[in-house]
């Protein structure tokens, strides 16, 4: 049993490493789209965003599977937590960390690119839906205020994204532990 929780810690590590990995070259290359190509509010709002998402939610759940595959098919729920866990802390970890650093230090005219065109696409699909300008002039203000405010890497603000970080991974990884637990058959418990 000791060496099967040791499986799952050692493969949820290695899979979190390869899933942030993944995760944070699907951001980047969101980043160059947004800086680059991207024209329409449509297309970043409805395709580009939802599409983001269902990558990151589908990849993340055929990892939970090969996880549980690769340690036998079968665990607790305790297991499956403690499995998932650690591959979304660690996918977490490489992801978050590895934007941030993108985006401050390798290439940060990319960053500001990408903000002004989403900026400017929320702006254009304010307006298309007729708001008043007040409204679109405080988004649009509030947009470039979170934008300010994440460029600068504080140990405060480290810590309580980390801390945030981890109570959601706890629930998320809760609910998928739940979802994704195969507990081992009597008959076969009973053959051990």
């Amino acid at each position: 049993m000791e060496n099967l929780n040791l499986a799952i810690r050692k493969e949820g590590a290695l899979r979190g490493l390869l899933l942030g990995g993944i995760l944070l070259l699907v951001d980047i290359l969101t980043l160059y789209y947004l800086a680059n190509w991207a024209q329409s509010f449509l297309v970043t709002f409805i395709v580009l965003y939802p599409l983001h998402y269902i990558i990151i939610f589908g990849l993340s759940l055929l990892f939970i599977k090969g996880l549980r595959d690769k340690i036998g098919k079968y665990w607790t729920l305790r297991q499956a937590i403690t499995g998932i866990f650690i591959m979304l802390f660690i996918t977490s970890i490489i992801w978050n960390n590895g934007v941030m650093v993108f985006s401050n230090a390798i290439n940060p005219t990319l960053a500001e690119k990408a903000h002004i065109a989403t900026v400017n696409a929320r702006e254009g699909a304010m307006k298309s839906t007729h708001r008043p300008p007040a409204e679109i002039k405080a988004e649009m203000h509030k947009m470039n205020k979170t934008f300010a405010l994440n460029r600068t890497i504080t140990v405060q603000n480290f810590i309580r994204s980390l801390f945030v970080t981890v109570i959601l991974l706890f629930a998320v990884s809760f609910v998928l532990g739940a979802l994704f637990k195969r507990e081992r058959p009597v008959a076969a418990n009973n053959n051990s």
